[in-house]
């Protein structure tokens, strides 16, 4: 009978944090597309959404400083999101080569079905865990990410 366990057999691959966070994320960024889908958003477009409208407008270089996505990921996914109506790109006055991508004018619902959705795939994605080691979770991925930032 074979081993349908999730987890690799091999011990170097069971201690390796790389390996668990990569699979982490591979998981939890499967179910988001998933969930999103309905609503026509990636789980990229839907948490750079989310950034916009939470920090406001910003320069493409400090957006991609926060969501941690190379330029040509976040410009592809910056051009569906303008396609589709969701942010828009406006020249930054400060630096005439550069760009500010703005959150667009969303109706309330729409904005509400997007950040209800979020929330349903963070609680179903991690409902393993206790409010406490969410929390300690948390704590020690802004660790590792501003460490190697």
């Amino acid at each position: 009978m074979q081993d349908r366990s999730p987890l690799p057999r091999d011990p170097r691959l069971r201690r390796s944090l790389g390996y668990a966070l990569v699979r982490a994320f591979r998981a939890v960024n499967r179910f988001s597309n998933r969930a999103l889908r309905p609503l026509g958003l990636s789980a990229e477009q839907a948490h750079i959404a989310m950034v916009l409208w939470l920090e406001g407008a910003m320069r493409m270089t400090d957006l991609q400083r926060i969501v941690m996505l190379s330029s040509g990921t976040l410009t592809g996914a910056i051009d569906r999101m303008e396609r589709a109506g969701l942010v828009r790109r406006v020249a930054d006055a400060g630096d005439g080569r550069a760009w500010r991508i703005e959150p667009a004018d969303l109706d309330a619902a729409g904005r509400r079905r997007i950040e209800d959705a979020l929330e349903t795939i963070e609680a179903d994605c991690f409902a393993a865990l206790t409010a406490s080691e969410r929390r300690e979770l948390l704590r020690l991925l802004d660790k590792v990410s501003t460490s190697l930032a």
